[in-house]
């Protein structure tokens, strides 16, 4: 999915976001970089359609959003916002409100949990995780839709470097295959350098 942004503009009552142009070309991984607090987060949510109060255009393929698009676009959190479940239900709950059948639901879940090495955390409820743990049964349930657009917010904070090793190789495994356009925020130089293929600084002001 191609994503073009044009004239953005996000106020605050103390705070702008200004983006005059950017793209996202169909099947790049793009990382978004910039200081704490300069808006990386709030232009990601603008991008998912999570956040409607801004100016300017941004257009998925040449169209502006709509439900056919949001159904193919996927953003996790910084903070995995898990269900009190077991790691296999919460991987598998996306794919059940879509309708998707019982085999393909089987297919898609044992697959992600091999392809993160979490396989063995099936059964255990997702609320008695570890950070990175969590970060990779939210990258799983956030894959599990197979989206065209795939938003990511800090997905490598706070974790050990096994786990980032693992989720890295699995985003990287999904570009390549799919051909998923994917954006994602992140600190990291090192990271950024082995997965992204370009980089936009995210620059708010204070106003």
């Amino acid at each position: 999915m191609e994503v073009k942004v044009r004239n953005l503009q996000k106020t605050y009552p103390n705070f702008r976001l200004s983006i005059s142009e950017a793209a996202f070309p169909s099947g790049s991984v793009t990382a978004l970089i910039g200081s704490n607090g300069k808006g990386k987060t709030t232009f990601l949510k603008i991008l998912a359609g999570l956040d409607s109060a801004f100016t300017g255009e941004i257009t998925y393929d040449g169209a502006r959003l709509c439900q056919n698009i949001r159904e193919h676009m996927t953003m996790t959190f910084q903070t995995p916002m898990l269900l009190d479940r077991s790691v296999y239900a919460n991987i598998e709950y996306p794919l059940k409100i879509r309708g998707v059948g019982r085999a393909g639901r089987k297919a898609r879940v044992e697959a992600l949990l091999v392809r993160l090495s979490i396989e063995h955390l099936a059964k255990k409820n997702a609320k008695k995780l570890s950070g990175g743990e969590s970060q990779k049964v939210a990258l799983a349930r956030g894959l599990s839709l197979e989206p065209q657009l795939l938003l990511l917010d800090e997905p490598f904070s706070a974790i050990d470097q096994k786990s980032i090793r693992d989720m890295m190789d699995c985003i990287a495994g999904y570009n390549k295959s799919s051909g998923a356009t994917i954006i994602l925020v992140s600190h990291d130089s090192a990271q950024v350098e082995r997965l992204c293929g370009a980089v936009l600084e995210i620059n708010g002001e204070i106003v």
